[in-house]
């Protein structure tokens, strides 16, 4: 669903442009302008539908209570996410705690991961592309494409 590579900034509002194809099939998909943002496993602001951040958020509503590990990881998540809608101009606005936590200042790169939208730090991005470039032979046996 979601997509490609993108580069776009951060305004001092707090804003990244959303490109038009990643609201385009998000609309397509029956989704609103919003977005579910939390911080990601890899250092990134990701972004979910509501509807698919409904069905992460049961998964992590299953898991036992009583266990110490789980109450940790929920207020992990829960306390690294916010939500928004984009403007007319397809801004969307990150809240400072996730800008903070993912170390993103100015420059952005958004990618599509086909259910979700990555928000990067431009150097971190680039980092981690090239990571990913020299890894992708041996991460290609592990997958069927």
């Amino acid at each position: 669903m979601f997509y490609g590579e993108y580069s776009s900034s951060v305004d001092d509002k707090g804003r990244v442009i959303i490109p038009a194809k990643l609201r385009d099939a998000a609309q397509a998909a029956g989704e609103g302008p919003g977005f579910v943002m939390r911080f990601g496993e890899d250092e990134c602001v990701t972004l979910y539908t509501p509807q698919h951040w409904r069905e992460i958020e049961s998964q992590i509503n299953k898991a036992p209570q009583n266990a110490k590990s789980v109450r940790r990881r929920r207020r992990f998540v829960y306390a690294l996410t916010g939500a928004g809608e984009c403007d007319s101009q397809g801004r969307l606005r990150v809240p400072p705690h996730l800008l903070q936590a993912a170390g993103i200042t100015k420059e952005v790169v958004v990618v599509g991961v086909s259910d979700q939208i990555e928000v990067w730090d431009k150097g971190k991005w680039a980092a981690f592309k090239d990571d990913m470039m020299s890894k992708r032979e041996s991460d290609a046996e592990s997958y069927p494409t």
